[in-house]
């Protein structure tokens, strides 16, 4: 992904970065009627639900551990027991709740972003790969597998009359 490659140079370049990955990210799925949303195989077996509610729990991951690493403290990460866990969690969610809580947890990273000094963001290594990884590089991690289901749904959806 070209887009994970780039590093901004400034904090508007950061938030534009974000806004332009994330449009990349949704526009593929949002025509996709509701019940192609819980199908697996948009990321391996999970659906499109698990891929939203994936990348909320993320974002709020970020907000919770923010605090500790402007402190510069240690903590244990396993990204692999994160998201086997939040999957899990996540298994009885409905399609709208998963819908909302990403869109609410965004808004809420972005105010934070957007609150934050340039300098923090962009000059302290570790809160900008966790509030890069938890945005616009970990929605370019997705948009491949998102972009490729949504498609193939879509050529179904031709295939049975129903455009």
């Amino acid at each position: 992904m070209e887009v994970a490659k780039r590093k901004p140079k400034t904090k508007q370049e950061f938030i534009e970065l974000e806004s332009l990955t994330w449009l990349d990210l949704i526009l593929p799925v949002t025509s996709l009627p509701d019940r192609y949303w819980t199908l697996p195989g948009a990321a391996g077996d999970w659906s499109l639900k698990d891929v939203w509610a994936h990348i909320g729990d993320w974002m709020k991951e970020t907000r919770r551990v923010l605090p500790m690493l402007l402190r510069d403290e240690k903590f244990p990460a396993s990204i692999q027991r994160f998201n086997q866990e939040h999957y899990e969690k996540n298994r009885k969610l409905t399609l709208d709740a998963a819908r909302r809580r990403l869109e609410l947890e965004r808004k809420r990273l972005q105010t934070v972003v957007k609150k934050m000094p340039e300098e923090r963001l962009l000059g302290n290594r570790r809160v900008y790969n966790w509030i890069s990884s938890a945005t616009y590089n970990h929605y370019a991690e997705h948009i491949p597998a998102v972009t490729r289901f949504a498609r193939s749904m879509k050529r179904q959806m031709r295939r049975a009359g129903k455009t």
